[in-house]
């Protein structure tokens, strides 16, 4: 019995399960219909044209880059610092230089 537990037996029973009470409920899904104005743009009951736009994120990707830097080098840094192989001044002039960096980017 103690087989039933080990996590591939219990995904697959999980499943089953789930998979049992889907097909279970779905006779009691009621039937939609197709709306065509549920998608259109309100614009105040005028007909509106709608247009396609794209996002650009080309201001995102400088923060994001340095956020991942930031944090991977953060990680690494003090993981070493805290198991002693390196010493602690490291990381703390590491914080200090990223704050300086951090100042320059967001006032400069």
């Amino acid at each position: 019995m103690e087989i039933l537990l080990y996590p591939p037996f219990a995904f697959i029973i999980s499943l089953a399960v789930v998979l049992f009470f889907a097909r279970l409920i779905k006779g009691f899904e009621p039937k939609v219909t197709k709306n065509t104005d549920v998608s259109k743009t309100y614009a105040c009951g005028e007909d509106f044209p709608s247009q396609k736009l794209t996002p650009s994120y080309e201001e995102f990707y400088p923060y994001a880059i340095f956020f991942t830097i930031l944090h991977v080098a953060a990680l690494m840094l003090m993981t070493l610092a805290f198991s002693g192989k390196i010493p602690f001044i490291i990381p703390l002039i590491y914080t200090i230089f990223v704050a300086v960096i951090l100042s320059i980017l967001f006032i400069g």
